[in-house]
């Protein structure tokens, strides 16, 4: 189908309109369900503010520029020629041609009934070689849901219209796409106002020099706050990395760029499988403590996922290529785990700190997550005998998430040498057992945000200046490598 473009991270094909109906048809022959987004800046905008949109722009099968915004971001900022700006409403109409040749069968959805029932009318009638094979109005409850997906999969549909609104339309397509069965879906927004003669399209030579927004704006003036959107756009332009990667490549690291739902599902995948994987949330300190230790850098760089715990490793991978868009702290993290434990019914084991502060964070977890199936704890403090009988109750107990909180470093050589323990997750947590235990108390929520954390403890815990030393070794480490990578 061609080369992608990315704008702020949204992806956008670079096709014209007879390549986006040449796709179409190949979607549709192919009997597979695939989904189409008309991308303009306003859905950029509302992808920023909305991952669940976001999501769906980045997976979608046929993202075509609607906008002339993208083309010109993509030409002023990337120095990128996007072919052509084939529009949502230009598109739904001539793919109902393309289908009057083809035969197939349409479904629409979406509009007022009046509105649709108008559009109904005047497609049987102008495309007598299709068939309209259902339709239903765009005002359902998510209660009516199934019955409509229900009632699309028994019209057998090839292509089918969806216009509510935008991001309604995407995630009920999204959500739904491969339930309904239909080869190729797409999100049409006011086409059926323009099909049935209630909004007017501007003229031709309007379009053709990309000012049909404008003209919109002269006959609606209510639509002036999209109109004012535009340096919104322009600054998420300049603020977002080009394109989203979901793994930035930190001194042969591999540091996940996803946000916490996606850091979910793939932890869920890991307990489904049954195979031990081992889980990292990595900060400067760290990070600075492997340059150092060749075994503690070989193993975060075996690890099959990597968090980006501190606002240093985002400002070194920012230093020497992609943006880490998504830093999660591992204590956040962590207890997103639990509340996926407690869910999903997983067996939990708790191992590190001293014996009154882990039975204390135990105790509170438990309360915090009262379903959570929490079968053992244990200090970082055994000998060779306790934990050889620590091992064999993780084992007896078939725990499926270890929390290890022993430090950076020596917590994860210990999971890594005890990998064959059959846990399917095993994550080194630090410190969070104290929090948890209510001994340390996290920094206000605004400097959390601040990303200054660290700052906070050292303030509150003078002992830890020590660990400061690491954090310029880090620094200093990030920028020699930087400018060896610029000389060669």
């Amino acid at each position: 189908m061609g080369e992608r473009v990315h704008v702020a991270g949204i992806p956008v094909d670079n096709l014209d309109m007879d390549e986006a109906l040449a796709a179409v048809d190949d979607f549709v022959a192919s009997r597979t369900p695939h989904m189409g987004v008309a991308i303009n800046p306003e859905k950029v905008i509302k992808a920023k503010q909305d991952k669940a949109l976001e999501k769906i722009l980045r997976r979608s099968d046929l993202n075509f520029c609607d906008g002339i915004g993208i083309i010109w971001a993509s030409r002023v900022f990337y120095h990128a020629h996007i072919k052509s700006r084939v529009t949502g409403v230009e598109l739904f109409l001539q793919l109902l041609e393309l289908a009057n040749t083809r035969g197939w069968r349409l479904f629409l959805v979406g509009s007022r009934p009046e509105i649709l029932s108008g559009v109904v009318t005047i497609v049987k009638e102008r495309y007598p070689g299709l068939v309209v094979a259902g339709s239903h109005d765009g005002y359902f409850t998510a209660e009516d849901e199934p019955g409509l997906v229900a009632e699309i999969v028994a019209a057998r549909a090839d292509i089918m219209f969806v216009g509510m609104g935008s991001p309604k339309q995407e995630k009920f397509l999204a959500g739904n796409l491969f339930a309904m069965d239909v080869p190729f879906a797409m999100g049409v927004g006011g086409s059926y106002n323009v099909l049935s003669g209630e909004f007017k399209r501007a003229p031709a030579r309007v379009q053709r020099l990309g000012l049909e927004w404008l003209y919109r704006f002269v006959l609606d003036p209510k639509r002036l706050p999209r109109i004012l959107s535009l340096p919104r756009f322009v600054g998420i332009v300049l603020r977002s990395p080009r394109e989203h990667v979901d793994n930035v490549d930190f001194f042969g690291i591999s540091i996940s760029n996803r946000d916490i739902d996606e850091l979910l599902e793939i932890a869920d995948g890991f307990v489904r499988s049954g195979v031990p994987h081992l889980i990292v949330t990595l900060n400067g300190e760290m990070a600075a403590r492997a340059f150092r230790d060749a075994e503690f850098l070989e193993i975060v760089q075996q690890a099959d996922l990597v968090v980006a715990d501190g606002v240093g490793i985002v400002w070194g991978t920012r230093m020497l290529g992609p943006r880490i868009e998504n830093r999660i702290p591992g204590i956040e993290f962590s207890g997103s785990l639990l509340a996926l434990a407690e869910h999903k019914g997983y067996r939990v084991y708790f191992l590190g700190a001293k014996p009154d502060i882990v039975e204390r964070a135990a105790s509170n977890i438990m309360t915090r997550y009262p379903g959570l199936h929490v079968v053992g704890f244990h200090s970082g403090y055994f000998d060779a005998a306790e934990e050889a009988h620590m091992i064999q109750e993780i084992r007896a107990t078939h725990v499926d998430i270890l929390l290890v909180g022993m430090g950076g470093g020596v917590q994860e050589k210990w999971i890594w040498h005890h990998r064959d323990m059959g846990v399917s997750i095993a994550i080194g947590v630090g410190g969070t057992f104290d929090v948890w235990s209510g001994l340390v108390r996290r920094a206000p929520r605004f400097v959390q945000k601040t990303g200054t954390e660290w700052l906070y403890r050292l303030v509150v815990q003078p002992s830890r200046v020590r660990r400061v030393g690491s954090i310029f070794y880090f620094m200093f480490r990030v920028l020699a490598h930087r400018r060896t990578e610029s000389r060669s």
